[in-house]
């Protein structure tokens, strides 16, 4: 089955894996910057004053090397967003995008950690987001949830701090971990998690993309559902290749987050072939396609992670429908109100 772009894009989607900062287009960026009169700023203070600027200071010497640098690359955007209206403008625009890219049911997740250099406090920076989130999807109709995030290079105690503020936030659906994984596994915020849980948040974790080895990614896979108690681990590049966690996943039916372009501009991966999400398939893992941070690249929207998939393996009718109805029922929602997108999703892609 040949899915093009915009056939995917005509397609009612659910996305579970998207950061808010990384989603919002550098025109968006820079529309905000100016209504706020604040300028886009490295983190030595020079000035970048175009999208182009912009899209070179991200990508800069190169996106290998992204994951280890993440918080410098994302300076920019998070300089900006250091005020409530800023925030709450970028979470509107989010919605504006995703809108746009034929997701109606979105998981948006940020790190409020980085938002409180000018005085705003954690609680400040997620009520201001949810807030934009909720704008957004009056505005264009598409239903949102907020994941927190703790920013893994942190300490612990940062992590509690965020995960109690998530908790009194009463908006956000769900805890993640996310971050520059090398050197910082999971279980460094067991604490924060195990917090989480008890007060009733679901939880989701960034494990096995970047921890610095395969044996390094498969254990924090492994931690992050056995000690942290994920119900959704993202990325997982090498799951595949561990008969015994693929059982543990499949056991503890955890869903599986993939964002197969993603890695591939990150050079985590060769192919999208090598996360053979096929075999996931097969074996009965919930794997859904998600973009991650589709602003900073090109072809990157979901719409185009559905593309480039179907046509690497050639996936057909039966494929894209478990993907795309895997997302519905690994988000953090009601399981009616999972039925009644699926249903519509049905629907549209009976029409395509």
């Amino acid at each position: 089955m040949l899915l093009s772009t915009r056939a995917a894009r005509a397609l009612p989607k659910a996305e579970l894996h998207s950061h808010i900062d990384g989603s919002v287009s550098a025109r968006e960026l820079f529309r905000i910057a100016k209504e706020n009169h604040r300028p886009m700023l490295t983190p030595g203070g020079d000035e970048l004053r175009s999208s182009s600027a912009f899209l070179r200071y991200v990508e800069g010497g190169g996106y290998d090397t992204m994951l280890e640098t993440i918080v410098d690359r994302f300076f920019p955007i998070i300089n900006l967003m250091q005020t409530e209206e800023t925030i709450r403008d970028v979470g509107a625009s989010f919605m504006r995008a995703k809108k746009a890219d034929g997701v109606v049911y979105v998981e948006g997740r940020f790190a409020p950690q980085y938002h409180t250099k000018e005085g705003m406090s954690i609680g400040d920076a997620i009520r201001s987001m949810a807030e934009g989130l909720a704008e957004g999807a009056e505005k264009y109709g598409v239903h949102a949830n907020l994941i927190v995030a703790i920013g893994r290079e942190s300490s612990a105690r940062t992590g509690e701090e965020v995960a109690r503020a998530a908790i009194a936030s009463r908006s956000a659906v769900a805890l993640d971990l996310g971050g520059p994984e090398e050197g910082n596994p999971p279980e460094k915020f067991a604490k924060a998690f195990d917090v989480a849980r008890g007060a009733g948040l679901k939880v989701t974790i960034h494990a096995g993309e970047g921890a610095g080895s395969r044996r390094q990614n498969l254990a924090n896979v492994r931690t992050a559902i056995t000690r942290m108690g994920a119900g959704r681990v993202g990325h997982a590049i090498d799951l595949a290749s561990s008969r015994e966690l693929v059982s543990l996943v499949r056991a503890k039916s955890v869903a599986v987050e993939m964002n197969p372009i993603s890695n591939l501009v990150l050079r985590k991966i060769r192919s999208p072939k090598d996360l053979r999400i096929d075999q996931l398939l097969d074996a009965g893992i919930r794997v859904s396609l998600n973009s991650d941070d589709p602003s900073l690249w090109p072809e990157g929207e979901l719409s185009d992670v559905y593309s480039s998939v179907c046509s690497a393996y050639g996936f057909g009718e039966k494929e894209l429908d478990t993907l795309a109805e895997n997302a519905y029922m690994g988000a953090f929602i009601g399981d009616r109100e999972k039925e009644l997108l699926i249903k519509d999703y049905r629907k549209a892609r009976q029409r395509l």
